[in-house]
């Protein structure tokens, strides 16, 4: 018996030692630890409200499958990424945020004490600049526009405001405010866009009450812009569309005023080309055609728009419609390009015509006064027929093309028949399909007169020691505001 018992007492205390060294209950899961930083690495520091934050788990007994973040630690939204860009709002000029983030192991365990970090949000102030190339010109009527951007490093949809004021900025009544979502302002007289000299303030406001510095324009601090308000004094605009340096623009003065008892003679003259190059637009002229542009011709009643051989089609597409559109008349003379091909829609926005010829009838049409070759012969007999000049412009007039009408234009003048034969350089083979050189849109009462020459080129020969033929240019433009556009 005490062998048996031996035996049985050494079996138990074999397999309670067993049990102790080989439980049979696993070790319950571990949750995952988190961790969390900001690039760059600073936990303290007065930052932006745009943050870069990285964060990464590691789990002891398995692997993490994603993370539960919150900017409260009471609203948590899950994520698979590992970083992410935070926005966080201002609000105030200076605010504290605190982020956290608790690893999620393969088996749902959240990390119970989640990763933190705590920002001190200082708000950088907002930032506005000038569009480039949108300078003011120094002389402008009774219409600006002013184009900006505004940005701001805590994000752009923080400006929330901008204050504008014209020429006072130490009187609060004279800021005047636009919502952030606005990048221009055009100004008018009702405005205070009063003849004389004018600076106009800018300034940006965001959502913490913080402004940008206040910046001008014009943009250089020595200078203003001055503004010329035709209100009154004169319904009659000359746009001056010439590069040459010849007599075109005292032709068109004295010529004007010589019309209809000086009725004409307080006309403004806006010239487009002067500081013009092939790549840029001219001084004076503003840099959005709509609204600046077209507001101002729409200050006048009348306009004379002349040109040379390469007038402003783009400025003319732009903004002639809308003067029409407003009651506004026309008389539009100019020389075309000398391109051999040419794309006349430009023409068709504002004019009676369908198309330009694509070729000139004559290379250089010469004077010849002793027959009438060089001569527009008006179609519709109550216009004068118009001669060559013979003036400083020289002795020719370059790469003349005929006009392809609408169907509703109205013809007024035609080319002369060519006393010369095609190879001479003459075009007698037109004499039967004659080149259309003038149109106007209506038989009666129309709002635009358009030839395709320059009127000055045409004006005849009063002078000493050369052929006296007859100026018929003062009696044309007569025709034209008097008779055909009802100035009185």
């Amino acid at each position: 018996m005490k062998l048996h018992f031996i035996i049985i007492t050494i079996v138990m205390c074999l397999l309670g030692g067993c049990s102790e060294r080989y439980p049979n209950q696993p070790k319950p899961n571990q949750p995952p630890s988190t961790f969390l930083a900001l690039v760059p690495d600073s936990v303290m520091r007065s930052t932006t409200s745009q943050q870069h934050l990285h964060w990464w788990g590691v789990d002891p007994d398995g692997f993490v499958k994603g993370y539960y973040i919150s900017l409260d630690s009471i609203n948590w939204t899950f994520t698979t990424s590992n970083d992410s860009v935070l926005g966080l709002k201002i609000s105030t000029t200076d605010t504290t945020y605190k982020f956290f983030v608790a690893a999620v192991d393969d088996q749902g365990l959240r990390d119970p004490k989640p990763a933190s970090l705590k920002y001190p949000i200082h708000n950088s102030p907002p930032v506005v600049s000038f569009i480039a190339q949108s300078d003011v010109p120094d002389t402008t009527f009774t219409v600006a526009t002013f184009q900006w951007h505004g940005s701001d490093l805590d994000g752009d949809e923080t400006v929330v405001a901008y204050y504008y004021a014209l020429d006072d900025t130490t009187n609060p009544s004279k800021w005047k405010s636009l919502t952030g979502d606005y990048s221009r302002v055009t100004l008018r007289k009702s405005d205070g866009l009063m003849e004389g000299t004018h600076i106009f303030y800018l300034k940006a406001r965001d959502v913490a009450g913080a402004y940008s510095q206040t910046i001008r324009m014009p943009i250089d601090t020595t200078k203003t812009w001055y503004v010329k308000d035709p209100e009154g004094k004169s319904d009659f605009l000359i746009i001056r569309d010439w590069t040459w340096v010849d007599d075109a623009a005292s032709f068109y003065s004295h010529t004007i005023d010589s019309v209809m008892g000086g009725r004409l003679n307080t006309a403004y003259v806006w010239d487009i080309k002067a500081g013009w190059s092939p790549t840029t637009r001219g001084k004076y002229v503003p840099a959005m055609i709509n609204p600046t542009f077209t507001e101002s011709i729409k200050l006048f009643k009348y306009i004379l728009w002349y040109g040379d051989n390469n007038p402003q089609l783009d400025i003319a597409q732009a903004a002639l419609p809308a003067f029409e559109a407003a009651g506004g008349k026309i008389l539009f003379t100019t020389g075309l390009p000398q391109n051999p091909v040419f794309d006349p829609r430009g023409f068709g926005d504002f004019a009676p015509i369908d198309s330009i010829e694509q070729y000139s009838f004559v290379g250089i049409l010469q004077r010849n006064f002793s027959t009438i070759a060089d001569s527009v012969v008006s179609v519709d007999t109550t216009y004068p027929r118009l001669y060559r000049d013979w003036g400083t412009s020289g002795n020719g007039v370059a790469y003349l093309r005929g006009i392809l009408p609408k169907g509703n234009a109205h013809i007024i003048y035609k080319m002369g028949n060519s006393q010369f034969a095609p190879a001479a350089g003459g075009w007698s083979d037109r004499n039967t399909n004659p080149i259309i050189m003038g149109v106007q849109n209506a038989a009666d009462q129309p709002n635009i007169v358009f030839l395709a020459f320059s009127l000055n080129r045409f004006s005849g020969h009063e002078g000493v020691g050369n052929p006296i033929i007859t100026n018929n240019a003062p009696a044309f433009l007569r025709k034209v505001f008097y008779d055909e556009f009802g100035v009185r």
